[in-house]
């Protein structure tokens, strides 16, 4: 089906949809080192050169898109993902939102503006430009690229705190019409995020959880989210200490044996130990080269191949018109 008309904001400018091409749909390919880093080592990923050979690989591979799901104040430059789509001819995607409270030191402002606040720059970030200068102050210095998404981070615990930061990024989604990616950990309650969100107006299709495979085990639940119209973005591919790739596949052949091929996103969220450009065997590419082949060995058609990765996403990530009418 033609994207025609639709759009998709990435670092360089907006796209039409059906120019977007082949897309991962969760990656993190440029993290300052920062809070994220001392939690982490591999969510420092600070040599450009070395990222820029992965995503030159992937291209080669059949790569053409790539959604980075770092958000605003934890090690995220847009300027740097700016470079890297230039030198790779490879299409990003930035993100403005939250992500895990544990990134976010105890005084940042994340944690203390209020929600009409928040929402105003998640907003920005979407419309205006990404702001560059605040992993440790209040945003105030913008880059000319503009995020193309909203990403949220669910967690087992819910208080004060996320309602206020989900309000927030609901507020933004429906000003601005762009998308919504919510991180989901274990223990967390998707079922009962999604009934929040679409309280607050987002519809179920702008929200696209992540993570799914591995965090979620219940399978009926991945499927009672579908149906509601949300997408599912798997991920734990070349990941053995949480499943192999041949499970992997079993939990893809089974929602698309029950229909929901149409829901589903993939990608290999990959961090600094599982880029080939930091010496690792795995690299950005290895869904195309390695797992592909699996798919299709194992009776996966293009076809739905074809939707994983060109269609879905190309709907999923998206513009639709916001109460603003300025996407």
């Amino acid at each position: 089906m033609s994207k025609d008309g639709m759009r998709i904001r990435t670092v360089c400018g907006d796209i039409n949809a059906d120019d977007f091409g082949f897309c991962q749909s969760h990656e993190h390919l440029t993290i300052r080192k920062g809070r994220s880093a001392e939690i982490n080592p591999a969510l420092c990923i600070d040599d450009l050169q070395k990222t820029e050979v992965d995503l030159k690989q992937y291209k080669e591979a059949g790569g053409d898109a790539v959604i980075d799901a770092q958000p605003v104040g934890c090690g995220r430059d847009t300027r740097d993902l700016v470079k890297l789509s230039e030198n790779s001819g490879v299409h990003i995607l930035a993100s403005t939102g939250f992500h895990r409270l544990c990134f976010y030191p105890e005084d940042h402002w994340i944690r203390d503006f209020e929600t009409d606040r928040l929402a105003g720059v998640f907003a920005e970030e979407l419309l205006t430009g990404t702001y560059t200068d605040c992993d440790h102050a209040p945003p105030k210095t913008r880059s000319r690229a503009k995020a193309g998404q909203i990403k949220t981070a669910l967690e087992k615990d819910w208080g004060e705190l996320q309602e206020k930061l989900f309000t927030a990024a609901a507020s933004a989604a429906m000003a601005t019409g762009a998308p919504m990616m919510v991180h989901t950990e274990k223990g967390s309650d998707p079922e009962g995020l999604l009934s929040f969100l679409e309280a607050k107006g987002v519809s179920a299709d702008r929200v696209i959880f992540c993570h799914m495979d591995r965090m979620i085990p219940d399978i009926s639940v991945h499927k009672r989210i579908a149906d509601k119209g949300s997408y599912l973005e798997y991920d734990t591919i070349a990941r053995p200490k949480a499943h192999s790739d041949e499970t992997e596949l079993g939990i893809v052949r089974e929602m698309m044996d029950a229909g929901y091929e149409s829901r589903l996103l993939m990608s290999l969220d990959v961090t600094r130990n599982r880029l080939a450009g930091y010496g690792s065997d795995i690299g950005l590419s290895y869904l195309i080269v390695k797992f592909l082949p699996l798919m299709r060995a194992n009776g996966i058609a293009e076809e739905q191949i074809g939707k994983i990765f060109r269609s879905n996403p190309q709907t999923a990530f998206a513009l639709r018109k916001g109460r603003t009418g300025l996407t």
